[in-house]
């Protein structure tokens, strides 16, 4: 399989080093935010060849019943949130020539082997998700993402990452645990403890799973 693992922090990345040495992935740290993101990500693919990205880390979670699941989510789909035009009124997106800019990338589809042994799995679940540059500080811009886009996790680098990805033709699997809410500038309502834990204990999943369906 000999995937490769990018956390944007190495913080994220630490705990999951004992594993990722033990299954023989190559690890990355992209940096925080969709430019530092892209930028190390082409860098890296550019150098080396490789089938498939596991991006990993924390992300806010939009709604209490993704944050009360104790569960690590693989994205089904990521959008960049806030490329577009930002209005009193909410978000517009931006045409070229009558055409809108290109800001959504589905990287999981219904019927694909993973998304249906992700669903039954006790660790994992499946979301769509956001990536900003400007992480929600407030409830209330949280909510209007979460409403305008369908999306369930605020990250800052998976819809950046995913672009790349795509442009290279490798496929990128992401993997995001949630601390919490994502508008609550609270930190002491954070848990990172667990969330990387939680991190961790679905990557050990993520890889149990993708080498079972190596063998099929």
């Amino acid at each position: 399989m000999n995937p490769t693992l990018i956390c944007p922090t190495v913080f994220e990345m630490e705990p999951l080093r004992p594993l990722s040495r033990e299954v023989g992935m190559e690890n990355l740290v992209c940096g925080v935010g969709p430019v530092q993101a892209a930028h190390s990500v082409t860098r890296y693919l550019e150098r080396n060849r490789v089938p498939l990205v596991i991006l990993a880390g924390i992300g806010g979670a939009y709604l209490e019943s993704i944050l009360s699941s104790r569960k690590a989510f693989i994205a089904k789909s990521e959008v960049l949130a806030d490329l577009g035009r930002c209005t009193d009124a909410g978000f517009e997106p931006i045409e070229i020539g009558g055409r809108p800019l290109e800001t959504s990338y589905d990287l999981l589809k219904e019927g694909d082997d993973l998304f249906e042994m992700v669903k039954e799995s006790s660790l994992l679940g499946l979301s769509a998700m956001a990536t900003v540059s400007c992480a929600s500080a407030s409830r209330k811009r949280a909510a209007k993402i979460s409403s305008t886009f369908g999306v369930d996790i605020e990250n800052m680098e998976g819809a950046a990452v995913a672009l790349v990805c795509k442009n290279y033709g490798v496929r990128l699997v992401e993997l995001r645990s949630v601390s919490n809410l994502s508008g609550d500038p609270n930190k002491a309502n954070w848990d990172i403890k667990g969330a990387l834990k939680i991190l961790r204990d679905g990557l050990r999943e993520v890889v149990y799973l993708l080498e079972a369906l190596e063998k099929k």
